[in-house]
């Protein structure tokens, strides 16, 4: 008996955890960009950091990137690579991260 309302409430808890990440994956924006120079060529390889989630991307060989966020936030967004000077964006609007440029030091 024990056995079985232990499996119950470990069920339910999985349960109850699914519906939590639908949730979340509902509410979550995507963020899509291009990381470029201030000639507008594509800086590939650029390191992108969401600072209040921690998460690290990496920008694609045309300096592309995507990535996933709650959008009810405001987030700062920390981009570097070698060769260039570190930038940091802050915003509310996901819109703002969508063209993020460089300058090369």
């Amino acid at each position: 008996m024990k056995r079985l309302l232990l499996l119950s409430f470990f069920l339910l808890s999985l349960s109850h955890q699914a519906g939590n990440s639908d949730k979340e994956k509902k509410a979550a924006k995507v963020i899509a960009g291009r990381v470029t120079d201030q000639s507008g060529q594509s800086v590939a390889g650029a390191k992108i950091c969401v600072i209040e989630t921690g998460e690290t991307f990496f920008a694609d060989l045309e300096g592309r990137f995507q990535l996933t966020v709650k959008s009810d936030k405001t987030y700062s967004i920390q981009v570097n690579t070698i060769g260039y000077v570190p930038a940091q964006y802050k915003s509310t609007e996901l819109s703002a991260f969508s063209q993020l440029s460089l300058e090369e030091l």
